[in-house]
């Protein structure tokens, strides 16, 4: 008699269905997606609010003032300049090299034979730094910004450099920032102009823009800072706010 072998009980082969390439493609491009969208949201989350003690001027302007570079250089699409900066450290590390020499030089070399050295790096310290600082008082004075639009040809009409500026006076609690927008036809233009350039100032309280816990508003701040470029730009009236 012929033996019937009978599959074992309770042992099934299961059917792995076939992916198609296309199939894998469409799989690959929602993970990506997926992970691209969960990214972007963390990243908006992780971003931690601007606080600040609100009883300490100083903060509140600084806190400010990094905001609008911020907002400038992200949202308007600035291009930020760093001429003023620039100098500063030239100034500062041109004077730390002669520091660096005036000490080393007398530490290899007796006193008496490296006093003229020594002099010359002392004084030459003393000009560079002196002139570090006439520089940011008469020179960069307030200016916290100078950029151009970013990507934008220089041969066009519309190319133009924005200066801003920030000023708070003592024991005040008002946040005075000029929006100065100098054309590239300023040069061209007849001579009996005084001032070629669209300038717009705006002074708020930073009660305004802080909460009580010292928080800063971004959203209401950038407002404010959209309402003056604008203006600056087009030299028409401010906005009713």
């Amino acid at each position: 008699m012929e033996e019937v072998t009978k599959p074992a009980q309770g042992k099934r082969e299961r059917e792995t269905p076939e992916v198609t390439g296309s199939e894998e493609e469409i799989v690959k491009t929602t993970t990506v997606t997926t992970t691209t969208i969960t990214t972007t949201t963390e990243i908006k989350q992780r971003e931690e609010p601007i606080k600040v003690n609100k009883w300490n001027l100083s903060e509140l302007k600084n806190a400010c003032d990094d905001h609008v570079q911020k907002y400038l250089t992200t949202k308007a699409q600035y291009c930020q300049h760093h001429v003023h900066t620039d100098v500063k450290l030239f100034l500062g590390y041109v004077s730390c090299v002669f520091a660096l020499v005036g000490g080393s030089y007398t530490y290899f070399t007796p006193f008496q034979e490296s006093k003229d050295v020594t002099l010359v790096c002392v004084i030459a310290y003393l000009i560079l730094n002196t002139l570090m600082v006439a520089y940011s008082l008469f020179v960069e004075k307030d200016t916290i910004f100078v950029g151009c639009p970013m990507g934008m040809d220089k041969n066009s009409e519309k190319y133009h450099k924005l200066i801003i500026h920030t000023t708070t006076k003592r024991y005040s609690d008002i946040y005075n920032i000029t929006f100065e927008v100098k054309h590239k036809n300023d040069a061209s233009r007849a001579s009996s102009s005084i001032n070629n350039s669209n300038v717009y100032t705006i002074s708020r309280s930073y009660g305004g823009w802080f909460d009580v816990n010292g928080v800063l508003d971004t959203e209401i701040f950038e407002k404010v800072l959209a309402e003056g470029i604008r203006v600056a730009l087009s030299g028409e009236k401010p906005h009713e706010q």
